[in-house]
Order: C-alpha cells, then structure tokens, then sequence
C-alpha cells in the first residue's frame, strides 16, 4: 500500500501556529506509524513553501515551532522526502477533480490515478482542513472513454492508519520477492524460467518494484479481456485506450532502428517451446530506473501472453 501525504490538506486554515502545531504532532505521529510497519509517507517538495495561517508560510511559521519538530518536519519535506512526484505516475494533462476542485498534480490525483491502475494507495491529511472527509471521491475526465470515479480513503488520525497497515499486504523488500508475488499473482500471464533474471545485480527500488507489479497487473487484466469466440471485450478496449495508446503510453513497440539494431537482444526463448524463440519488441516501461517488461504481441484469444523478459533497457546506445 503506498500512502501519500495531502499536500492539499494545508491551506493556511490554521488560526495560529499552536494549532498547527496540534495537528502537526498527529501527521508526524501517522508518519512514524507507518515507518513501523516498513511503509513510507509519500510528500511533494512544494510542501516546504505551504501557507499554515492567513499571514504566515511555513519557513516563516517554524520560526515559532520546537526545534526538534521543525528539524524532522523539514528535514522530510526539505532534504529526504521521499517525493511522489519523482515517479509521478498520472501526467498533467489529465483531468481529474474531487470536491469540486482540480487535483491534477497533487498527492490526490496521484493516489486516484495509482488506485484507477489496481495499486493500492490511500492519504494522509491534516485536520481540521477542507480535506477531512473519508472516503473522497475522484472524478478523471477522458474524451474518449467518458468519466470515471474511485474512491480514496483519507486518514487524519493515528488509529485509522494503523488498523489499515495492520491489514495491508506486506512491503516489497527485494527482487527475489517482488518475483515470487507475481508468479504466485498473475495467472493469466505465462512467464518465461528466466524472465525475471535480468534483475540480478540491479540494485532494488521498491518504487520501481510497485511499478513492475502495476504493469503486470494490467497486462493479466488485459489478457482475461480477451474472450475466446468474442474478442477483445468493452474492458478490453477501454485498458487498450487508457495503457496502450498517447504519447505518456504504459506500453509501446520498439522503434525500426531499436529492431534492427537490438534484434538478437529483444529475442527470447518461448517457455516450454523445445528451443523455440520469439521476437518481442514490445514493452512495458518503467522510467526510474529504465526498466522494460518484454512480452508477446498482439494478444490473442487462446494464445498465451508470454512474459519473457523483465529487466534494465535492452535499447541503449
């Protein structure tokens, strides 16, 4: 589960600087909550440069606070992070609105775009603010495929958050165990003996570990789209819209130049096929770092989607 701090949730509501330190002492507790069950809390840099009361930002408002607090408070927001804007996964083209209000490029949109692609996200907000209420509804306008809604839960206090990690699923701690969640997940997908290999030596990053997982659960997704005597299903095109096509596209084909060049590295031997081979120029993408998921295309009914290589870019020059 990932948790993204409501950036939002301070708007210079606060009367004074007491009360936001009231409520600061309850995100910093819900910060710490979550280090104890291996979960980060996810800000954004502008949160340094926030407004806490009418008169006051936050670089003026500290000069009121405890020390103590104010290093942990800005050595977060300021030096370690992390920040979800480093792997933004919804671009800024979007349009997605809650409450009435545009929450493209905010921890809102964010934690809905991650929740749209079956990832488990949830926020954190200060309270008392304009951003109390759980669950909140988000609404993304696409014009091709219409509007579509999820739900976020919304945590401001400390018991909320710990009841939902004491349920959530383990933090991804390594390669080996980001492998094993999908062979034992993604049913729908037949994985080469070596697909995962490619790994081995590339130093982990749980960031991009969730990415691996996210970009597999849309393509067993996908693949259960394709019916056998009916094609691809309405799901099926709305996934194809949404990951396959536009310029920010979850999935793409590797270019003629990267074909002809890389043509020996982009083939992979089918599993169980007896020394048999594929060419599978097509990918799934994670950018940070350039990891790629090289699969079998197109996807067909009563054919398997082969997951055959999942690892560092093959395409570098």
């Amino acid at each position: 589960m990932e948790l993204l701090f409501n950036e939002c949730s301070l708007h210079g509501q606060f009367t004074d600087v007491q009360s936001f330190v009231t409520s600061l002492d309850v995100l910093m507790g819900m910060r710490q909550v979550a280090k104890r069950y291996g979960r980060e809390l996810y800000c954004r840099r502008t949160c340094q440069q926030a407004r806490v009361t009418h008169q006051l930002t936050l670089p003026q408002a500290i000069q009121y606070i405890e020390k103590d607090k104010v290093r942990a408070l800005m050595g977060w927001f300021n030096r370690t992070g992390p920040y979800w804007e480093e792997s933004q996964h919804h671009s800024g083209e979007e349009y997605l609105a809650c409450q009435g209000e545009l929450v493209t490029d905010t921890a809102i949109g964010e934690c809905a775009h991650l929740q749209f692609s079956n990832r488990k996200a949830e926020l954190v907000s200060l309270s008392p603010s304009q951003w109390t209420s759980t669950p909140l509804e988000v609404e993304w306008y696409k014009d091709d495929v219409g509007e579509w809604s999820v739900t976020l839960t919304n945590h401001t206090g400390i018991a909320t958050l710990e009841a939902a990690l004491l349920h959530s699923s383990p933090m991804l701690q390594s390669w080996g165990q980001m492998e094993q969640a999908c062979l034992s997940r993604f049913d729908n997908l037949t994985f080469s003996e070596d697909a995962f290999s490619p790994l081995k030596g590339t130093p982990f990053v749980v960031s991009a570990a969730n990415s691996i997982v996210d970009l597999l659960a849309v393509l067993s997704e996908f693949k259960a789209a394709h019916l056998t005597g009916e094609g691809r299903t309405e799901r099926g095109h709305i996934i194809y819209q949404q990951y396959f096509t536009g310029g920010n596209a979850w999935y793409s084909d590797s270019s003629n130049r990267e074909k002809s060049d890389f043509e020996n590295d982009m083939t992979f031997r089918l599993p169980g096929g007896e020394g048999e081979s594929l060419f599978a120029p097509f990918h799934g993408k994670v950018q940070t770092p350039q990891l790629r998921i090289h699969f079998s295309w197109p996807i067909k009914t009563g054919t398997p989607l082969y997951v055959l290589y999942v690892g560092p870019k093959i395409t570098k020059y």
